[in-house]
């Protein structure tokens, strides 16, 4: 834990001396409503509780409130947020993990009103929300219109996360707890859960325990481009001089060199292009743990104590079996577009047969463990007199670890790549085979060939086709062995042989988090102004980030990329290390057959067809990442990377004043925040480059500080026009910081083994792109938000609310690709490639309603069929302009904005049984700009996920349950630029939950 600064010191003194003079309340940290009363049972009190919140608020809020003890309307609090207009989220392996309010995902999110650290959130102010265990929470407040007296972190809104406290719950002692089962239909898995609340409390004193543990197997089936978007080029009709006349595949559309692809006369057409095409199946194990416990003291006097911890704990695996056909980076042209079409500037494709190198099968894992504690203190004041006051420490602290695993399992011999034979060090395991004195095959039962395999992108699921192909025929068709099927190879044990092993991008990362705050209230009994709310927060948050390689000692050599293509050569490096026998030099990945590790048959792509059973490392083994490399690689070791690692703080000193007032009809708020913050970046200098895969040497310390400062005004106004309707009208100035690796990350190259024999650089490895997270000269998220808001209360869970939004996005921070002058390996700047990084955008609108429908129909029709009936629905409109076009010059939209947003919920509450059905509709997104080449935008295709659940109450005391999540295994489609141009697809499994649920 860091030493208080001054400030924090001298905000604790004086704070100490207003509460020795008597003046301290509880103001809700984020003055947003607090809840009445918590405990709530059923579908229609819960409903009630929320239409309670938005009628009392004093800006444009909704709500979502537990139906009962540990149960909020959903299986992740995600789930249930995104029931709220304006809100979209983002899932994970089919869970919720993160959201968007009017389109837009900075989003503060405070626990009971204030900051917190999530487990894996280290560097966001938006926790991951599949680190959340929603058993823990009584609900949530999603504010859309801010108030000087709320935390600023928001652009487009604040989400507030209640726990449960002693006070909200009934005298004596309550036992709440429940236990369920959810079977996925994938990966026919049964995962438990289980929850249990202990409180006790009479007048003065009450005490809190809850716990709640989870485990999940989740199916996530991938395929499309492999890689990723940056994995994506363009290829020309003339990229094709590896084709001769000879060729059957395109001998009638070839010329000196060129092929015309789509058979137009021409030789000007662009196309589409991938480096790989794959098909993979992942499972995620998350076992995630949480705790809070609270004490709530009634001091006497109008004081009163409150001290509580949540502390949460989580354990999530990726485990990656999958099929890859591509040209090892050699060709872009290495393929013919069977099915095209013409945009004008480019020809995208819709089937790929593929003249590649490599076919092979992968395995990867990511082991992850992160935990969180947060720490809040509070001591109140409200002795009913005109001043009330708070005051308030938080601390949080975080840590994350995540270690990756990926091995190559190659189908081919090597000769495609020039790595059939290679030297080894005495004692290697191999075959002679064809290869000279003292070299050994690679893969001696590899394929010969260049297979060529079809990819249909066209329908709705991708299709593949081929693998009766012949396996040993040349580029242009040429016999080179045995006739033998790709199909044939894929299904035979013998003929993979581990090509590469490697682990990078791995982490370390602390967080913490210190808080100290004061908060007042002055109430006034004049007829206009009612009171005067005022505060200083001062807050210091920190991340140090340390990502690191796993090196292994080869021959004597450091070796990242332990592979059948890396030879010890020093990779062009001056001083480098080498091995060999002072004649040839040894290969760093040793031949290892695929029969000799733990080895699986996979036959499962979901949705995907035409890829026959193929043979796969067991992830699973991996999952010690550390001790598997150890095991193949004594004296695996932990390397810095230094353009990865950083260390950011931000400190920040606010203050605030908020009047409050009420003349006839009209109330509402006007106040300022003013924020004078501190940023420090700590980040590494890169020096000389270091060969086989490591990273580049630390060669010092960067240091960036800055200063920023921000006055935050606001208005909110509010119209009572009747007892049934409310007019509201807000104004206000936002400010968002970025995520703290937005500041603090560095530049990450990707480099490949040229094995082209005509290139300079045949051998060493050259940078082929790169990822730059990091740029402390970035500014913080700014906007001017406009709303104005119609309400109309019909019965007491039942409203209708119209609203309407401008924001107008003055700084902020997009995805996108530069252009960049990159080293090789060997230091020497040959090319420029793209990086994929974080920009500044200037100048941007977001505007829209949204129009929202609580009705129970109880409340306003007397109709015996419809009794015990009632929706929650919603729709936003939200068209935006982010200042980037598309490639035919059409405005393009905010990032991760969706345009259409629809919300569908119908419940039945009839005495002991309760229902609902939920229907959420996303429209289409822009996930990226400038993503091939700089060129074209990446988009998700529009999506729609329907949930139920049913829940029967025995008796007063336990009830039995059954949920279903995603029951129409909902795909996520990405395409670039085009509809037509499929990049790749997500595919989740459905999901279905039994449990019995007891409070007493």
């Amino acid at each position: 834990m860091q030493t208080p600064t001054f400030k924090l010191r001298a905000l604790a003194a004086c704070i100490s001396a207003c509460s020795l003079a008597g003046a301290v309340q509880f103001a809700h940290a984020q003055q947003m409503p607090a809840l009445e009363e918590v405990v709530v049972t059923g579908v229609r009190a819960a409903q009630e509780n929320s239409v309670s919140i938005k009628r009392d608020a004093d800006s444009v809020v909704d709500a979502i409130s537990a139906e009962d003890i540990g149960k909020l309307p959903d299986m992740t609090i995600a789930d249930s947020l995104q029931r709220i207009s304006g809100v979209q989220i983002r899932r994970s392996a089919g869970e919720g993990t993160a959201l968007n309010i009017r389109g837009l995902p900075q989003v503060l999110t405070t626990l009971n009103g204030e900051s917190y650290l999530g487990a894996n959130s280290l560097t966001t102010v938006q926790p991951n929300y599949s680190d959340i265990p929603s058993q823990l929470f009584s609900g949530a407040e999603v504010a859309k219109s801010q108030t000087a007296g709320m935390n600023a972190g928001g652009i487009t809104g604040v989400v507030d996360l209640q726990t449960y406290r002693p006070f909200d719950l009934d005298e004596g002692f309550t036992v709440s707890g429940a236990a369920s089962g959810t079977y996925g239909m994938d990966t026919e898995e049964t995962d438990p859960s289980a929850n249990i609340l202990l409180n006790w409390r009479n007048e003065r004193v009450g005490v809190m325990a809850a716990v709640s543990h989870q485990e999940a197997t989740l199916a996530n089936y991938y395929a499309g481009v492999m890689g990723n978007a940056g994995w994506t080029g363009f290829t020309n009709e003339s990229d094709y001089g590896w084709v001769n006349g000879n060729n059957p595949n395109f001998a009638d559309r070839f010329s000196n060199g060129s092929v015309d692809l789509n058979n137009d006369g021409d030789l000007d057409d662009r196309y589409w292009a991938f480096t790989g095409h794959t098909a993979y199946n992942r499972q995620t194990e998350r076992e995630r743990t949480g705790a809070n416990v609270a004490i709530q003291v009634d001091l006497g006097a109008g004081f009163e104590l409150v001290a509580e911890a949540l502390v949460t704990d989580l354990e999530d695996n990726d485990y990656q079996t999958g099929f890859a056909f591509g040209d090892k980076w050699q060709r872009w042209g290495w393929y013919d577009a069977t099915q095209s079409t013409d945009h004008g500037s480019v020809n995208t494709v819709q089937e790929y047969t593929g003249f590649g190198r490599r076919a092979k099968s992968y395995s990867s894992v990511q082991a992850q463990t992160a935990e969180s504690q947060n720490y809040n203190v509070e001591l109140n004041y409200d002795n009913g007199d005109a001043f009330t006051g708070s005051f308030r420490l938080v601390h949080g602290e975080a840590e994350q670890e995540r270690l990756n695993s990926y091995m190559d399992i190659d189908a081919a011999n090597g000769s495609q790549w020039g790595i059939q034979c290679k030297y080894y060090p005495e004692g290697t395991q191999g075959t002679q085979g064809d290869c000279a004195d003292g070299q050994l095959q690679t893969n001696p039962n590899g394929y010969l060939g260049y297979p060529q395999l079809s990819v249909n992108y066209s329908g709705d699921n991708p299709s593949w086709s081929g693998f009766d192909n012949n396996a040993n025929l040349g580029m242009n068709g040429k016999s080179m062995g045995d006739a033998r099927s790709i199909g044939d190879y894929m299904g035979d044990l013998n003929s993979y042989s581990l090509g590469a092993l490697t682990s990078e991008n791995n982490f370390t990362r602390d967080g913490e988090l210190d808080v100290a705050r004061f908060d007042g209230e002055y109430r006034f009994d004049g007829n206009f102004l009612t009171s005067l709310e005022f505060g200083v927060r001062l807050s210091e948050r920190s991340v140090d980030n340390y990502e690191f390689d796993l090196l292994s000692p080869v021959s004597g050599c450091d070796v990242k990329y332990k592979a059948t293509d890396v030879d010890l050569d020093g990779g062009g490096i001056e001083g480098a290390c080498t091995a060999g026998d002072g004649e040839h030099f040894y290969t760093s990945g040793i031949p290892t057959l695929l029969a000799d590790l733990d080895a699986i048959q996979v036959s499962d792509f979901g949705s995907v067809t035409g890829i026959p059973t193929i043979w796969s490392a067991d992830p699973r083994s991996m999952q010690d990442v550390e001790a598997y490399h150890e095991a193949l690689y004594p004296g695996t070791h932990r390397a810095i990377a230094p353009a990865r690692s950083y260390n950011v703080e931000l400190e920040e000193q606010s203050y605030y004043a908020k009047a409050n007032f009420e003349t006839g009809i009209m109330s509402g708020n006007f106040g300022v925040r003013a924020i004078d913050s501190d940023l420090t970046v700590g980040q590494n200098q890169v020096g000389a480059s270091q060969p086989y895969g490591a990273a580049s040497v630390d060669a010092g310390d960067i240091t960036t500080e800055r200063s920023l400062d921000y006055l935050l005004p606001s208005l909110n106004l509010r119209f009572d026009l009747s007892e049934e309707l409310v007019l509201r009208a807000s104004y206000a100035r936002t400010m968002a910081p970025l995520d703290l690796a937005q500041w603090g990350g560095g530049l990450s190259p990707t480099y490949v083994l040229d094995s082209d024999p005509e290139s300079e650089t045949n051998g060493k490895f050259i940078v082929t792109g790169g990822n730059a997270t990091g740029n402390p000269e970035l500014d913080p998220w700014q906007a001017t938000n406009y709303d104005l808001s119609l309400e109309y209360y019909l019965g007491a869970a039942s409203s209708l609310s119209a609203g309407w939004f401008y924001i107008d996005v003055e700084s902020f921070i997009e995805n996108g690709t530069v252009q960049m002058e990159l080293p090789d390996l060997d230091g020497v700047v040959r090319r420029s490639v793209p990086v994929s990084t974080s920009i500044q955008g200037e100048g941007g609108v977001l505007k829209g309603v949204e129009l929202a429908a609580k009705l129970a129909f109880d409340d306003f029709l007397d109709i015996p069929m419809l009794s015990g009936f009632g929706i929650d629905a919603n729709y936003t409109y939200s068209p935006s302009e982010s200042g980037n076009q598309s490639m035919d010059g059409v405005e393009l939209p905010f990032q991760d904005n969706s345009e259409d947003v629809v919300n569908l919920v119908g419940w039945y509450e009839n005495g002991a049984l309760q229902a609902r059905i939920a229907y959420n509709y996303r429209g289409e997104r822009v996930v990226g700009f400038n993503q091939t080449w700089g060129e074209g935008t990446l988009w998700q295709e529009p999506t729609a996920y329907v949930d139920a659940s049913v829940s029967y109450d025995i008796n007063d005391y336990v009830s039995v349950y059954v949920n279903a999540s995603n029951i129409t295994s909902e795909k996520e489609t990405y395409y670039l630029e085009y509809e037509d141009q499929f990049a790749w697809q997500n595919e989740y499994e459905a999901r279905y939950t039994m449990g019995v649920r007891a409070t007493f």
